[in-house]
């Protein structure tokens, strides 16, 4: 994979990268698009091919998506918190987040990126609740860094460790990219159906 970026469009791949990042923590196509399968091959691409910018192509798009979600959420407070406060549950759970926002913004920005479905509404509920967005900005290039930066390095590592036994993973990848990603998607999809089945099934009488 040597000549990898030479025989296709860097533009192209880096601009994929991106938005699989980008789309990956947006509220709405966070639920179909899967970030883990772009940063595990921005790793890989960094190792093969020695250039750091696929690694910096999906930090960006998650960056971006934060700032987009803060954005959003700054605009449109109003119908989110009537959403929130609409029954007992949700007011308590928007008491807890909100608590944790204004006492220790950094690190609740920074921790939710390792939670996974939290990262996809915590940017949107701190602009919302007018957190400071410096703050917001440090917390989330924090988590970032952490969150998407353990992926690529994952990446990295499985490319490294391919190699050792001849194989070429970067190769593979990119020629069942599309498959990868459908496959990934719907395994995602039906596991989380799965699980809203199973929370919405009353617990059984013994």
């Amino acid at each position: 994979m040597t000549d990898f970026l030479a025989q296709t469009s860097e533009g192209w791949l880096l601009a994929s990268l991106f938005a699989g990042a980008l789309l990956d923590a947006l509220p709405g196509p966070c639920l179909f698009v899967f970030g883990e399968v772009f940063f595990l091959m921005a790793g890989n691409l960094a190792h093969e091919t020695g250039s750091s910018w696929p690694v910096l192509a999906v930090l960006a798009g998650a960056l971006t998506a934060d700032q987009t979600g803060y954005f959003l959420g700054s605009k449109m407070s109003g119908p989110l918190r009537r959403v929130a406060l609409r029954t007992s549950r949700r007011r308590a759970a928007w008491r807890r987040a909100r608590a944790g926002l204004e006492a220790r913004a950094i690190l609740f920005v920074a921790g939710s990126r390792l939670m996974g479905p939290v990262a996809w509404i915590t940017p949107t509920l701190a602009g919302s609740l007018d957190i400071s967005w410096l703050r917001f900005s440090i917390g989330s290039f924090l988590g970032v860094l952490i969150g998407v930066g353990q992926f690529v390095l994952y990446g990295w590592l499985l490319a490294a460790g391919s190699g050792l036994i001849g194989f070429d993973l970067g190769r593979f990848v990119m020629t069942h990219a599309a498959s990868i990603l459908i496959g990934t998607s719907a395994l995602g999809l039906v596991s989380m159906l799965i699980w809203r089945r199973l929370a919405s099934c009353p617990p059984s009488v013994r």
